[in-house]
């Protein structure tokens, strides 16, 4: 089971500024989420051979997407 936990302002301090946070943090997090789909999506689309002159195999594109690796 998966969770998502989203950083909510605390209440402490001044409000705006918590809540400025939490809304920066939320689009950078959409924001990352959807480079990181878009390497898979690259590297996936790639052939097995196109992959191999990467240093990729297949089953390493998860891994590869997460580190940033193949942006090509």
């Amino acid at each position: 089971m998966n969770a998502l936990t989203l950083p909510f302002p605390s209440g402490r301090g001044d409000r705006r500024s918590g809540f400025l946070h939490f809304v920066t943090s939320f689009v950078d997090g959409i924001r990352e989420g959807l480079a990181l789909a878009a390497r898979y999506e690259t590297l996936a689309s790639k052939s097995d051979s196109e992959l191999a002159r990467l240093g990729l195999r297949r089953e390493q594109i998860p891994q590869a997407a997460l580190a940033g690796r193949g942006r090509g």
